[in-house]
């Protein structure tokens, strides 16, 4: 691999700059990169205590006690609690271990974000190269964006924000990106049925690019599918017809592809009936999302649920929120939380959630795996008109 003159400087001078690039090589040359690559943003996973437990705490730990410090703008993705909330029913030794997590990170220069959905604030360039861990963030701004990065595990993501630096490989070389299949879609899509299609499109390739025809597209949609397709999907990138800024130049560079089609069928779920709770924010929900709750809300008075709706979201989105809108959101049993998720958090178990109901087939896939909640697809509206109309 080459290393150039800057880069030959940095080992020379050594401490752990030097340290961190030596890693970077490593892995460079592990997967066969040409050179490496300078990085203009990073987005850090794995933040929750839940998930990398005390060997991933004391990483963070023997790392920041270095003198570490990120070079580039680093963002984290969501905790294991909600900042500064002492109410959630979490253990105090948990939210004492994820603030320690927390505070490592800070330490080092990361913008404490602490969410899963960065591209809702950040709008990278076309062809602007990124370091990000979170596989739907990784999805968004590689197929909406046309911006480049790989999905990164949480540990190299914080030695790439060290050093500025990553190697080129897979999807940060263009020849990489260019689809190999032509997926139709003929359905109507909502929330819940672009997750199925991400599940039902990874489904059917093999890790191929695809070039994905549909119209009517909507953030919302986007979200939800990329957000599926890059979880079922090892490759997290999905060209988008009418989307991605550069998506023609891309289709007059396939050859031959194969096609196929994904029929309205494929693509059916039944409403759920038996379940303790509602979720949304998988991603973390923007202020568009929430607000189709409350207009549902208003149309019935904002009468209190019977079962309990939660949204996890961002501080930011929150913060766009009037304080008499949260405070009448709560009054009617939706349960607002910022700065972490149910995947990785303990707050299902601590409020005695065994099911949920949720657009998100992230959610169907992980909740299971990671906490033991049963989840099943549900479009919020309907849903909420459901648990409203039998109130």
């Amino acid at each position: 691999m080459f290393i150039g003159r800057e880069e030959e400087r940095i080992l020379r001078e050594g401490g752990y700059l030097a340290k961190a690039l030596e890693t970077i090589i490593k892995v460079g040359d592990a997967v066969k990169a040409d050179r490496l690559l300078d990085v203009d943003t990073v987005h850090v996973s794995g933040v929750s205590y839940l998930t990398i437990g005390e060997a991933g705490l004391e990483y963070l730990r023997d790392i920041s006690s270095s003198g570490a410090r990120f070079r580039v703008f680093t963002t984290v993705n969501p905790a294991g609690v909600e900042y500064g909330n002492l109410n959630l029913p979490i253990s105090e030794h948990f939210m004492r271990k994820q603030m320690e997590v927390v505070d490592y990170l800070a330490k080092m220069g990361a913008s404490l974000w602490l969410t899963c959905a960065p591209y809702e604030f950040i709008r990278p360039q076309p062809g602007s190269i990124h370091a990000w861990g979170e596989s739907n963030a990784v999805a968004y701004i590689n197929s909406v964006n046309d911006a480049y990065t790989e999905k990164l595990p949480g540990p190299f993501t914080i030695i790439v924000a060290i050093a500025g630096k990553v190697p080129r490989f897979g999807l940060y070389v263009e020849e990489n990106r260019v689809p190999r299949v032509i997926v139709k879609v003929n359905a109507r899509l909502n929330p819940v049925k672009a997750g199925l299609l991400g599940r039902v499109i990874a489904g059917k390739l093999k890790g191929e690019v695809p070039l994905v025809d549909y119209d009517g597209w909507d953030r919302q949609l986007l979200k939800s599918f990329l957000a599926s397709y890059a979880t079922y999907s090892p490759t997290p990138l999905a060209i988008i017809k009418g989307i991605n800024p550069n998506w023609s130049r891309y289709a007059a560079m396939m050859d031959k592809p194969d096609k196929l089609t994904v029929d309205e069928p494929e693509l059916r779920y039944e409403q759920p009936r038996d379940y303790d709770a509602l979720f949304m924010g998988c991603p973390h929900a923007s202020l568009e999302e929430i607000m189709t709750v409350v207009r549902v809300l208003e149309k019935h008075g904002f009468r209190r649920l019977r079962k309990p709706l939660v949204i996890s979201t961002s501080r930011f989105v929150r913060g766009m929120m009037n304080p008499e809108l949260v405070s009448r959101l709560r009054e009617a049993n939706v349960i607002l939380i910022t700065d972490t998720c149910p995947m990785v958090s303990p707050i299902f178990n601590g409020l005695g959630i065994r099911s949920t109901a949720t657009p998100s087939s992230k959610a169907m896939f992980y909740l299971p795996r990671l906490v033991n909640v049963n989840a099943m697809p549900c479009s919020i509206e309907d849903c909420l008109e459901g648990v409203l109309n039998n109130t």
